[in-house]
């Protein structure tokens, strides 16, 4: 590529030369583009001079063009036609779409869009690829660094990268007949902090609002101690099902709930509102919101805002996702 070169191809002065092919007169030319006719003679000379070919001739009947501007005409053409269409929004259709989109959320917000994402892959955009994992304290230099979308507990993101609030979700406790309080219709967060818990993935990053709720409480005195601390959906169905109480969303009491329903000689599941006191101190009242968030690069490009808008509709559609 001879940069020099193309610095002297001015794009005005390609579509004058096109416009004064067609026209065959400087005149008709000029009027068309807008222009005066002393100004298009002017771009007529830096043709000739950039060409080194007189491009058109003077006949009786206006301009008639050269051998040269012929095949200028058949390069030029194409040319312009491609810069045009750099200024034309991009076709978008998902049933072709191949891309691999990558997701940073836990699984409890997974949980509330995962069904008819998958459906919308299997039936609508067939060629997508999904990869997901845990959110984590990396969570936006992951976004920053390539990771399409980040679903979290939080109220604000860093400057450069954009975010909608999807709403906001209950939180609950969660108990097998093992705890001590299963028999109980509600709870103290007093006698809740006396027995063991589990906890699933509640300190994963520092600006989480769960983070926030849990500093909140040791302010008061509460202070959250479990058992055991899990990113595993497994681990922690086991240690509820041994006696553990965990404090989660209310889609995963839900999910608690059927896991116990469908399985034989399992224990038995309680899903208790969050205890009065635990509200009264949470400075998101027991409902905490829940964000998309991405980095700016991707704001306006079609198939990501595609995709992102349909994760922001599920999870809204969902019962567990109200509206703020």
């Amino acid at each position: 590529m001879q940069i020099d070169d193309l610095l002297k191809l001015d794009i005005k002065l390609l579509v004058s030369f096109e416009i004064i092919l067609e026209e065959c007169s400087v005149s008709r030319a000029a009027e068309r583009l807008g222009v005066t006719q002393p100004a298009l003679s002017k771009s007529l000379q830096r043709l000739r001079d950039l060409f080194k070919d007189p491009l058109f001739t003077r006949q009786a009947y206006g301009l008639s063009p050269t051998s040269r501007a012929y095949e200028l005409h058949e390069q030029i053409t194409p040319i312009l036609g491609s810069m045009s269409n750099l200024l034309q929004p991009s076709h978008f259709d998902q049933s072709t779409l191949k891309r691999r989109f990558s997701i940073k959320a836990d699984e409890e917000l997974l949980l509330t869009f995962i069904e008819p994402l998958l459906a919308l892959l299997h039936y609508q955009a067939p060629n997508i690829r999904l990869t997901s994992s845990s959110w984590s304290d990396n969570g936006y230099d992951d976004l920053i660094n390539g990771v399409d979308l980040g679903i979290v507990n939080a109220e604000s993101t860093p400057n450069n990268i954009r975010s909608k609030m999807v709403g906001s979700m209950d939180a609950c406790v969660i108990l097998s007949e093992a705890h001590p309080l299963y028999f109980q219709d509600e709870v103290t967060l007093k006698e809740l902090l006396a027995h063991k818990t589990v906890v699933f993935n509640i300190r994963n990053f520092q600006s989480a609002t769960t983070s926030v709720t849990i500093e909140k409480l040791e302010q008061l005195g509460y202070v959250i101690e479990p058992k055991i601390e899990t990113d595993s959906i497994a681990v922690t169905i086991e240690a509820v099902k041994r006696g553990m109480a965990l404090i989660g969303s209310a889609q995963l009491g839900e999910l608690f709930s059927n896991i116990s329903s469908c399985r034989e000689n399992y224990t038995s599941i309680k899903v208790l509102p969050l205890p009065a006191d635990a509200v009264a101190a949470d400075p998101y009242n027991g409902r905490h919101p829940v964000q998309i968030c991405w980095h700016e690069r991707y704001d306006k490009d079609p198939a990501h805002r595609w995709f992102r808008e349909q994760i922001i509709n599920f999870m809204q559609s969902s019962p567990w996702v109200y509206e703020n």
